[in-house]
């Protein structure tokens, strides 16, 4: 049975190197209990995601967690509740490691992504697969990540003011609405 949460478009924060900060360190490290716990938060991409909440946008968080192991999502859950607790449990979706976040999310929501689903990941491979599904990706631009150039869609800096980020995400979440319905509209639908 699936969930009935999400049934309408939302944007969702990454969690690992989007709303927290990314530490290049070994896998088993990252694997410990304990380890999400402690990363450091990006604070302006939170607070960004709390300015989205209060205008009434539906926001979530979309990440991989080893859902088998009995901590990670109990770890990552209490940073959320500690760092983001505008984002409530019910609106974190974790994903499990080496899944395909995309196909995993049509599954858990038992819709189709739109255009109007916004994704905002570090990940570059992770935002092309979003938009390969007909969503729209946003990378948060940091300084683990963005050295190779290899995106070139939309994007904005960690670091940027909370309120610019959260109207640049509206604007877009907007503005692909808007074409979509312009492509709907022309091809008869």
């Amino acid at each position: 049975m699936r969930k009935e949460y999400f049934s309408e478009p939302a944007v969702f924060f990454d969690q690992d190197g989007t709303l927290s900060c990314w530490r290049w360190v070994d896998i088993d490290e990252v694997k410990k209990e304990g380890y999400f716990r402690s990363v450091l938060p990006h604070d302006n991409v939170i607070t960004a995601s709390g300015i989205l909440t209060l205008m009434g946008c539906a926001v979530g968080t979309y990440g991989a967690a080893w859902l088998e192991d009995g901590h990670s999502v109990d770890d990552k859950d209490y940073w959320m509740d500690m760092h983001a607790p505008h984002i409530p449990k019910k609106n974190r979706i974790y994903v499990p490691c080496g899944s395909e976040k995309a196909a995993f999310f049509e599954e858990k929501t038992g819709r189709r992504i739109t255009p109007s689903d916004i994704l905002i990941d570090d990940n570059s491979d992770v935002l092309r697969s979003w938009e390969s599904y007909g969503g729209t990706g946003i990378k948060v631009r940091t300084p683990e990540n963005g050295r190779y150039g290899t995106w070139t869609g939309y994007s904005f800096v960690y670091d940027t003011r909370p309120q610019l980020i959260a109207e640049y995400i509206l604007y877009i979440q907007k503005l692909r609405s808007l074409t979509s319905k312009g492509a709907q509209m022309a091809s008869g639908m």
